[in-house]
């Protein structure tokens, strides 16, 4: 298996994941990590409906996903990684799944975060979180769509 990616957008499945980087990794299998969606049947159904046919869909907890990716149960394929935030990633390190790089897309304006890129505004949890993530090996860059230039987020930060 081949994780091409690692996404943080709190969008999850959408426009650009869709049209930009599904095509631009060839990706054939989405994971979503997430707590609260993978007991939520209205939300999951929709996150269904918006994959595109091709593209398989697994929606996990952080424990499910950490242990299933450990363990490469998805051999073969192209896998992207999406989460709302950092918070799931951190969990998966702390689970003793390996991340090496993430790339920091959407991140909405909500009540107690600041802005720190174009639509990306962090809380100070998101950023406690990125840090972890950091001291933990793995790169963060923030970038929209493939044709953007990446930006170190410890640069933002």
């Amino acid at each position: 298996m081949a994780i091409v990616d690692v996404r943080i957008d709190d969008r999850l499945i959408h426009g650009q994941v869709c049209g930009y980087w599904i095509p631009y990794y060839n990706v054939d299998k989405i994971v979503i990590v997430d707590d609260k969606i993978c007991n939520d049947e209205m939300r999951k159904t929709a996150l269904k409906f918006g994959c595109p046919n091709k593209v398989k869909l697994s929606i996990l907890s952080t424990k499910d996903a950490a242990d299933k990716l450990k363990r490469g149960l998805d051999k073969g394929s192209n896998v992207m990684i999406l989460c709302e935030g950092p918070a799931p990633l951190r969990k998966m390190i702390e689970l003793g799944y390996s991340i090496s790089k993430v790339t920091v897309g959407n991140m909405s304006n909500k009540p107690g975060t600041r802005h720190i890129k174009g639509t990306v505004y962090i809380s100070q949890q998101d950023e406690e979180d990125f840090k972890f993530l950091t001291e933990h090996g793995v790169k963060i860059i923030a970038q929209m769509v493939p044709t953007e230039a990446p930006v170190e987020l410890e640069q933002l930060l």
